[in-house]
């Protein structure tokens, strides 16, 4: 059994208000800053990037106004606009698009390459410059995880950058640059991590270690959702130790159908990965329960008492309630309907074997169309 995690980790409420002592940790003075757009006029990250700037005078701003999952074009845009700068390091501020974009810019900056050549599991390069995550919404994992997504807008495919050498250095999580976010964002992001959680947990390659945190992931995080008060800095503290948990779980076991799904519909139609993964969490979940799996007994923290098939029906019970208080959607807005749910499950099936391969319950195309028929 083996576990990894490579990011020195510090969390707390107006942390970011002292990156520049975080960034001398890592022997850097002029960091190149990347930020989100949709965060550049809160007052708080306002008051964070004037003091980086200030303890910083070398350092350079990039604002990331890009709409959806980066593509390597874009990247290409960034860190030619970084290269003839002098940086030391990469400072990565917002959410899970904008962190993958700081590590491909981080590993572009000391490897002459086209991004594109780098797509996939790259091998033979060089360190990337220390990179520091700063996540504004807690839930994707990006901020300490070695993936990176990025879009072949050619191919219309979602490829990423995936090499341990993208392991932020540092990831810094100040709750208070995520009390600004749309509601919608804050929930999408946190079913995120229930998607990491329970894939990992049901994964085919899961270990002890690594259902450690997948059980630990999913309680806080869902815990949070159904308290409903994402308003204070404790439940998003919750929520980031969460996504820390799902993230750290699925590094170190694997993804399954949920994932698989999300990446497939996030594509076709740019739905947003959090949001696209909830759609489809709770019916692949029913469907391993229906099919013999109750191990998601574990995760439900109420259900001591009860068998484990018991124990997973109240899960999934409170998991209905959650989606219908958070308003998660099926597939019916998104254009699909009993006429057309065969035709999706048989293209998500055909592009995600690998998915849907790490199920604890044997998943093929019908079992995808049931899934989908349940959503329309």
């Amino acid at each position: 059994m083996q576990f990894f995690l490579s990011t020195d980790i510090t969390v707390g409420v107006h942390e970011a208000l002292s990156l520049e002592q975080h960034l001398a940790g890592l022997g850097s003075c002029r960091p190149a800053v990347i930020h989100d757009a949709a965060i550049a006029e809160t007052p708080y990250f306002r008051d964070v990037l004037k003091k980086l700037t200030a303890t910083c005078p070398g350092a350079v701003v990039y604002c990331n106004d890009f709409k959806g999952e980066p593509t390597y074009r874009l990247l290409e845009e960034v860190a030619g606009f970084f290269r003839p700068k002098t940086i030391d390091s990469v400072v990565a501020i917002g959410g899970g698009s904008t962190m993958d974009l700081g590590k491909g810019v981080a590993l572009l900056m000391q490897n002459e390459v086209p991004a594109l050549s780098l797509k996939g599991f790259p091998s033979d390069v060089q360190d990337p410059l220390p990179l520091m995550t700063v996540p504004s919404l807690l839930g994707s994992g990006a901020e300490v995880s070695y993936n990176a997504v990025f879009i072949d807008q050619d191919a219309g495919r979602k490829l990423g950058i995936n090499s341990r050498k993208n392991f932020p250095k540092k990831c810094v999580v100040d709750p208070q640059l995520s009390m600004t976010a749309p509601i919608g964002s804050v929930v999408a992001s946190a079913m995120d991590s229930l998607v990491h959680c329970v894939d990992s947990f049901g994964s085919v390659k899961h270990t002890p270690l690594s259902r450690i945190f997948s059980v630990e992931g999913f309680r806080r995080t869902f815990y949070a959702l159904q308290q409903d008060q994402l308003d204070r800095a404790e439940s998003r503290i919750d929520l980031a130790i969460g996504s820390i948990c799902g993230t750290a779980a699925l590094m170190n076991s694997g993804d399954g159908p949920t994932n698989g799904f999300a990446y497939y519909l996030g594509v076709k139609h740019k739905v947003p990965h959090g949001l696209a993964g909830a759609i489809f969490l709770k019916e692949v979940m029913r469907w391993n329960h229906l099919h013999g799996y109750d191990k998601y007994s574990m995760l439900n923290p109420t259900g001591a008492c009860l068998t484990a098939s018991d124990a997973t029906a109240e899960l999934l019970a409170q998991m209905d309630e959650l989606y219908r208080r958070h308003r998660i959607p099926n597939l019916v807005p998104y254009g699909y309907g009993s006429g057309n749910a065969a035709e999706f499950a048989r293209e998500a099936s055909g592009a995600l074997q690998g998915s849907f391969s790490g199920n604890p319950v044997p998943f093929d195309a019908d079992a995808a169309l049931e899934v989908v028929r349940r959503l329309v």
